[in-house]
């Protein structure tokens, strides 16, 4: 538990920098960072971020976090589309890889400004924003976290982006839930 709490401890503190707020010093590279974390871990992690979110001496110094929860929001579209029963078919039907194929179709994941990079895009409220993405484990292995980054990269750098993802990053690569590979990954910087 305290290597969870020290990595929150400098994450706080990462956060307080002004560099960091206003992404600056990364030599030309975006602001995305990944906090990466032991899965069994999950539930501690929503409450620090829970707890972050409602911390007033975070919000006292001139940013906020807005949290956006791509589990949700991938939902939030295939009901949209009215898709959600399909979907549940399909599975039982074709198997989830098919599942897999057709959301990403769908929420236009090989686009740059594909619907989760739209609705992150549409919803951010104010110039002092540090973006925490979460639900990635959920999302798996509908959804990849490198597919996310690397779209979001392209459209949204302008803001501090903080991916919470169960499993490992070395600054290379993302590892889901510590065993599965995810592909290489290399703009953004370990937490």
């Amino acid at each position: 538990m305290s290597k969870i709490n020290d990595k929150f401890g400098k994450l706080r503190e990462k956060m307080q920098n002004n560099d960091f707020q206003e992404n600056a010093g990364l030599s030309n590279e975006v602001g995305y960072y990944v906090f990466s974390y032991d899965a069994s871990q999950e539930l501690v992690v929503r409450e620090y971020i829970k707890e972050m979110k409602n911390d007033l001496t975070i919000a006292t110094s001139g940013f906020k976090i807005q949290e956006f929860n791509i589990f949700e929001i991938m939902l939030q579209i295939i009901d949209q589309f009215d898709y959600r029963e399909a979907f549940e078919d399909m599975e039982k039907e074709e198997g989830i890889d098919e599942v897999a194929l057709q959301i990403n179709n769908i929420l236009e994941m090989t686009e740059n400004e594909n619907l989760i990079v739209k609705y992150v895009k549409e919803r951010l409220t104010d110039e002092q924003t540090i973006i925490f993405l979460t639900g990635i484990g959920q999302v798996f292995p509908l959804l990849r976290a490198h597919t996310i980054l690397n779209t979001m990269t392209q459209v949204i750098d302008e803001y501090p982006v903080i991916m919470f993802y169960p499993g490992e990053y070395d600054g290379l690569s993302l590892k889901a839930f510590a065993e599965v590979a995810d592909n290489n990954y290399y703009r953004a910087f370990p937490i």
